[in-house]
């Protein structure tokens, strides 16, 4: 119920405390704190250091009834049709992301710095699957928030992200970022970025940002996910899924050393 009860301040009123030194920082726990802002925001809002409260009610009806949510996402701001599997490659993505927010500028290495109003990031892509961002923060830590989960510092191999380009993204199957496209700048005031969720200032594109979030919409419908009304009930649900699969790792180990026992006691009878 206290999840529901949320309520985020307006847009423009995040916009006007805005500026040219806004910090970021790794510890900022407001993408995590609630269930509806953590799930309606992504790597991208993330990377962007933005939050819309239109995607965080649009959440509270998605999550009740599919247990997701729709989340902004690169190109739909500026008129880009619905991504595809063929879309997510550096170029593509790149393109949706600059032509979205064209104050943002890429960097040639890790090493360049950017312009105090700006904060560095970085974008990767698992091609055919997915794309994803990093921030730098101004206290020295890179982070990135993986889809619906809490930001972290960490990679897939839980090592703390000292370079994106460096760091493990590889968690299983075809989700391996293994395609690194670039470090960038993006700027501190949020009236220098957008994204697709921010259509109430962009009414020439309201239209295609409804379309998007309808295909989204069918989308969560023909996943036919099992309604659950209880969030804490979803999340104990996520959170028992990897305990099991920890607890069928670690059975695995303890067969393995068995079966590595026998055979010591097999040739040792020989």
């Amino acid at each position: 119920m206290k999840n529901y009860m949320y309520t985020m301040s307006e847009d423009n009123e995040r916009d006007i405390a805005s500026n040219d030194e806004t910090p970021v920082d790794s510890v900022n726990a407001s993408y995590n704190d609630n269930l509806f802002v953590r799930e309606s925001n992504n790597c991208y809002t993330y990377f962007l250091n933005l939050k819309s409260k239109k995607a965080v009610e649009l959440c509270k009806g998605d999550f009740k009834h599919h247990n997701m949510c729709r989340r902004a996402q690169p190109g739909y701001l500026s008129g880009f049709p619905v991504l595809k599997k063929g879309d997510y490659k550096c170029p593509v993505i790149e393109k949706r992301t600059l032509t979205d927010n064209p104050n943002i500028y890429k960097l040639k290495s890790i090493k360049d710095k950017c312009d105090p109003r700006f904060y560095k990031g970085a974008m990767v892509v698992a091609p055919g699957r997915d794309y994803h961002y990093y921030r730098f923060n101004d206290d020295g830590f890179w982070t990135h928030k993986p889809g619906y989960k809490p930001s972290t510092r960490y990679d897939s191999d839980h090592n703390l992200v000292l370079d994106p380009k460096l760091a493990a993204r590889d968690y299983g199957g075809t989700l391996n970022y293994k395609d690194f496209c670039g470090y960038y700048c993006v700027p501190r005031d949020n009236k220098a970025k957008d994204m697709a969720h921010r259509d109430v200032k962009h009414e020439a594109n309201r239209k295609m940002v409804e379309k998007a979030y309808e295909t989204q919409r069918k989308t969560l419908k023909r996943l036919n996910v099992k309604k659950a009304n209880d969030p804490l009930h979803v999340l104990g649900r996520r959170v028992a899924a990897v305990l099991a699969k920890g607890v069928r790792g670690v059975r695995g180990t303890r067969k393995t050393k068995n079966r590595k026992t026998k055979n010591r006691k097999t040739k040792k009878r020989g």
